[in-house]
């Protein structure tokens, strides 16, 4: 599992967070040294054709965004970039720019994650094939890369095939949750490219991830031409382009920024031709560039800086969807927690309202359901509010009417805008409102992972977030391994296979259904207490028009306009 949305603030601590968390290998982000100003800003470029590989152009001095009506100007933290080749970028920053650089073959769009809409595949079909699944996809007439090669079957072809090859971090979800080879993939015809999977794959799932930017496809004729030692011209697309999407990458300056100017070849064009996304570790050091209206994005506030910001008639906020999943882990090897009442006592007992608008000043909503708001499948209705008397009752009825003591574990510090002693705390004074001691304890992530992932923490405070925009990826690893199974010692066959069921659902209507189904069962018999999902938020000049956040980690950059 890889966090791929940008959370709020110290993106490094997160990220290495969520790269113990994972159940998949992601890159790591190379660090850079704190830096007490903003880097110098480069000149704005006016729109021209696709850029020759050249060095790229040292910083100087960028207009005020106020009159640089051709530039975005987006102040983030990008130190974790690696990469721009689609095969390779797994890190917030990257896939922020390989998702205007790249079409896929089908797309969510704006803050969508429910309804899939064709890209550069006019339509698909999903056939059961027997043995097999297969999703034909027809593709778009007229299509062009930036160099102007025309769009064929081929290259979506070579594109699955140099990912798999490659085997960067991305390549996972193609050979694990798509259980493809290098023969899964045919052009039928120049415009006809058919996928063929085992029947144990959900094909729902695959289609999510195929509108990520690993999906994204690259003109195959311009990745070879740059071919070096069998890289799949995997060096020179790591600070080049070769895509036909809306932007297409001018330059990349590792810690400085990269430019996005506008595709001459593009299907759609951007309404505004360049995007430069500068790097700015520090938030006060954004606010200060954004008041001052020299940039027009800024994506690393905290609350409280959000906050002083709320009166400035030349700044919007906005609060974005972030598909994180807060949660505490209940051990089933730890008496009395196996009990079914007792859990749900546990759940009676916190103020979920309380944790999300005082704890989290309103900045988070609260999920009780295995699915996080914004999937398909998802149900934002509460099931539980606090109810003392309730909880007492079952604990009662469970044999425990003077209550329990509990060892519980959680991280030190903070996630994104999330205080974990802060969480924990909370939750222990409502577990002490029926009777439950909580012994709580803050260690490092690596401290609590190891036996976490051995399936010997005791109760556990923590988060989840998913590779991939389909409720099966947070429905398997939770019922199963390596979350149900695996960490938290918890057997149930029936939750596993309405998980299985669903995941292989073809009917997006009747998939809904059934995530829905098992959320419901999950929520009440599962050995999770599933607490709430941050947002993001973002600063923005008061001109800024058309920007959506989409919570599994990017924007529609060429949708925005000043």
């Amino acid at each position: 599992m890889k966090h791929v949305f940008r959370s709020f603030g110290a993106l490094i601590a997160i990220v290495a967070i969520m790269a113990l968390i994972a159940c998949a290998p992601a890159a790591q982000p190379t660090s850079a040294p704190p830096t007490a100003a903003p880097a110098q800003p480069t000149a704005a470029p006016k729109p021209t054709e696709a850029p020759k590989p050249t060095e790229a152009p040292k910083p100087t001095e960028a207009p005020a965004a106020a009159s640089a009506k051709d530039t975005l100007v987006w102040l983030k933290n990008i130190n974790d970039v690696v990469s721009f080749d689609p095969a390779e970028a797994y890190e917030f920053s990257g896939i922020l720019g390989v998702h205007s650089i790249y079409d896929t073959l089908v797309k969510f769009e704006g803050a969508d994650l429910t309804t899939l809409k064709p890209a550069l595949a006019d339509k698909w079909d999903i056939k059961d094939a027997g043995d097999k699944w297969e999703i034909t996809f027809k593709l778009k007439d007229g299509v062009k890369f930036a160099s102007g090669n025309p769009f064929t079957a081929d290259d979506v072809v070579y594109s699955i095939q140099r990912i798999i090859a490659l085997n960067k971090p991305p390549a996972f979800l193609m050979t694990d949750v798509g259980k493809l080879t290098k023969d899964s993939v045919k052009a039928t015809d120049p415009k006809t490219v058919v996928f063929t999977m085992p029947k144990d794959v959900s094909p729902g799932a695959f289609l999510t991830v195929l509108t990520g930017p690993t999906g994204g496809i690259v003109d195959s004729k311009e990745a070879k031409a740059h071919e070096a030692n069998g890289d799949f011209g995997n060096a020179y697309l790591k600070d080049h382009s070769a895509g036909s999407g809306p932007y297409i990458l001018d330059h990349w300056t590792k810690d400085v920024e990269f430019l996005l100017k506008a595709n001459p070849n593009a299907a759609v064009p951007p309404k505004t031709p360049n995007v430069l996304v500068k790097h700015i570790e520090d938030g006060s050091v954004q606010q200060q560039i954004l008041t001052k209206g020299d940039a027009d994005f800024a994506n690393d506030l905290t609350p409280e800086q959000i906050a002083s910001l709320q009166d400035n008639k030349d700044v919007q906020t906005v609060k974005a969807g972030n598909l994180q999943l807060f949660y505490v882990g209940l051990n089933q090897k730890i008496k009395p927690l196996e009990n079914l009442k007792v859990r749900e006592a546990l759940r009676y007992a916190i103020d979920y309202e309380a944790i999300t608008n005082d704890l989290l000043s309103g900045n988070a909503q609260v999920n009780q359901n295995v699915i996080p708001i914004g999937m398909l499948g998802a149900n934002p209705d509460a099931g539980f509010k606090k109810d003392v008397e309730k909880a007492k009752a079952l604990l009662k009825e469970a044999g425990f009417p003077d209550g329990f003591e509990m060892d519980v574990q959680t991280l030190s510090g903070n996630v994104g805008i999330v205080p974990m002693n802060d969480l924990a705390a909370k939750l222990q004074a409502d577990w002490a409102d029926i009777g439950v001691k909580a012994n709580v304890k803050a260690v490092p992530a690596a401290e609590l992972l190891g036996p976490y992932r051995e399936g010997k923490a005791p109760v556990v405070v923590l988060l989840w977030g998913p590779d991939f925009a389909d409720p099966d990826a947070n429905a398997t690893p939770f019922t199963g391994a390596p979350l149900g199974l695996t960490r938290n010692n918890y057997d149930d066959a029936k939750a596993r296979d309405m998980a299985k069921a669903a995941s292989l659902e073809t009917d997006p209507a009747k998939r809904t259904a059934m995530y829905k189904e098992l959320g419901d069962y999950f929520a009440h018999n599962g050995p999770f207490i599933f607490l709430f999902q941050p947002q993001n938020l973002y600063a923005l000049r008061a001109n800024v028009k058309g920007f959506e956040w989409n919570p599994i980690g990017y924007t529609d950059l060429w949708t925005i306009s000043k």
